[in-house]
Parts: C-alpha cells; sequence; structure tokens
C-alpha cells in the first residue's frame, strides 16, 4: 500500500461510521478488531488484521449498509473514495464497474439476510 494513505487509530468501543452515513472512505485493518454492526445494534460480523471494511466507497453517492465499531484498539489503513477509483482507474477502465456490480449484488444479498432475520423474529 502507498504510504500517502492515512493511518488511522480508533479505540475501543468508538464508532468508525454508522449505518445510513455516506460512504467516502474504506478502510483496511493492520491491527485489532472491529464489528460490523446493524441499525439495531446487532453484531453482523467481525473484521480484523488483513481484512477490509466500507467497500461502499467504490460507488458513487455510495450509503454504509451497516456501523463499525472498534472492539480493542485498531490500527486501519483509510483510503477515500476518490484514491480508490484512481486506483482501479489506474489499472484498468472496466474494474469500476465490475466493483460496483460486485457491491451492488452484496447489497441485494445482504438486504435479503435483514428481511429473512426480520420475518423470523
Amino acid at each position: 500500500m502507498s504510504s500517502t494513505f492515512k493511518e488511522i487509530r480508533f479505540k475501543p468501543g468508538e464508532v468508525v461510521f454508522n449505518e445510513g452515513e455516506l460512504a467516502d472512505k474504506l478502510y483496511f485493518v493492520k491491527s485489532g478488531l472491529l464489528e460490523i454492526i446493524d441499525g439495531t445494534g446487532i453484531i453482523i460480523s467481525r473484521v480484523g488484521a488483513g481484512q477490509s471494511f466500507g467497500e461502499q466507497a467504490f460507488l458513487k453517492g455510495g450509503i454504509r449498509g451497516a456501523g463499525v465499531r472498534a472492539v480493542d484498539e485498531v490500527v486501519c489503513i483509510e483510503i477515500s473514495s476518490e484514491e480508490a477509483n484512481s486506483l482501479l482507474l489506474g489499472m484498468s477502465p472496466f474494474l469500476i464497474p465490475i466493483f460496483e456490480a460486485l457491491l451492488l449484488q452484496q447489497n441485494m444479498s445482504n438486504e435479503l439476510v435483514k428481511s429473512k432475520r426480520n420475518i423470523t423474529q
């Protein structure tokens, strides 16, 4: 990763972003553990070192489908939406539409899971 990307730290319990917010940054976890949470605070999954989150930042006007909060001390590399898309364009102009399609598919899948969870509750 480029050294021009910003390293950012989160304290235990600190919210990185909330569901419904504008997706303008994505993150790669260098160390620590984070929880992906829905709007009601239910833990959907966890991410740790070597993983990423916030991929909605690849979509123009993307909205966060879930929130994220730190479980312990966390260090991440923060990449803006503009930086991420510039990286993709530099590799191939076909990558952005491919990523957008994959993210839209992921959004639909996440919504189906939420709907099923609401029906069974």
